[in-house]
């Protein structure tokens, strides 16, 4: 049962993720990051394949769950592109290359209408990049994430794809529960 517990192993001490070096991404990827009032975010793309067609295809944009980042969909990303759509990842604050808060302040103060704003500047960017609506994808606590935002009418998208995700409100029963298992 230990492997149901939280960790908050990959979360950073420091707000200075240059600190360290930048994994490589796989070949037809990019890094970009997009600045925030907060700070600048890590995103990630794919670029779609030049042998299939992209014209009217909707960019994929995802979210990560807790303790992931843009890194988690990297062959989602490389398998769709390669098939002619265009795909984006976003790592929010304190995940991946994007900017942190700190431990501490992640940890406790970070809110989920602060995680929201991440992902909402994320969509806007690519929104203006691409020229139109993206489909959202979130896992877990991103899942969570994206139907708050759609649910509170903050963004429109042309699709919307849950992977394991967490309910938009609720989600502190099931933070209980796990908190309980981990003590078996």
């Amino acid at each position: 049962m230990t492997g149901l517990c939280l960790s908050y192993r990959y979360l950073r001490w420091t707000n200075d993720p240059s600190s360290e070096p930048a994994p490589a991404l796989p070949a037809g990827v990019e890094r970009h990051f997009i600045p925030t009032p907060s700070g600048n975010l890590e995103i990630l793309y794919a670029a779609p394949s030049a042998s299939f067609p992209t014209h009217g295809k909707s960019p994929f944009f995802f979210v990560h769950g807790g303790m992931g980042s843009a890194w988690v969909w990297l062959e989602y990303m490389t398998y769709l592109s390669s098939r002619g759509i265009p795909c984006y990842a976003i790592s929010m604050r304190g995940h991946g290359r994007s900017w942190a808060p700190g431990y501490l302040r992640m940890v406790f103060f970070t809110t989920r209408s602060m995680l929201e704003s991440d992902v909402l500047a994320g969509m806007a960017w690519v929104t203006k990049r691409e020229g139109c609506d993206v489909v959202l994808v979130g896992h877990s606590s991103g899942g969570g994430i994206s139907q708050a935002i759609l649910g509170q009418k903050k963004a429109t998208v042309s699709g919307l794809a849950l992977v394991a995700a967490v309910p938009a409100f609720g989600s502190y029963v099931l933070s209980i529960l796990t908190s309980e298992m981990c003590k078996y």
